[in-house]
């Protein structure tokens, strides 16, 4: 997955984050729908975030939600860790 397409899931769990308090839960069809973005690549990209720490997911897999080192890495700008 490219580092842009992390960055616009993190962009968004992170915007949800700051409007509604931490997690950003959203669901992962709202982040398909908010996202100009191919459904299997948010997936791919879902995947890698949580691979890395970054996003955490519902034991369903039908919701996602930043993790605290997912929020430091958006509002930090540490793309680095992404």
């Amino acid at each position: 997955m490219t580092v842009e397409t992390d960055q616009q899931i993190l962009k968004l769990l992170a915007k949800e984050w700051d409007l509604k308090g931490p997690p950003g839960i959203l669901d992962i069809s709202d982040i398909v729908a908010a996202l100009p973005l191919a459904p299997s690549d948010v997936f791919d990209g879902l995947k890698t975030l949580f691979d890395r720490g970054l996003v955490d997911m519902n034991s369903l897999k039908s919701s996602a939600f930043l993790t605290p080192e997912g929020y430091e890495a958006v509002s930090g700008g540490d793309w680095g860790n992404v």
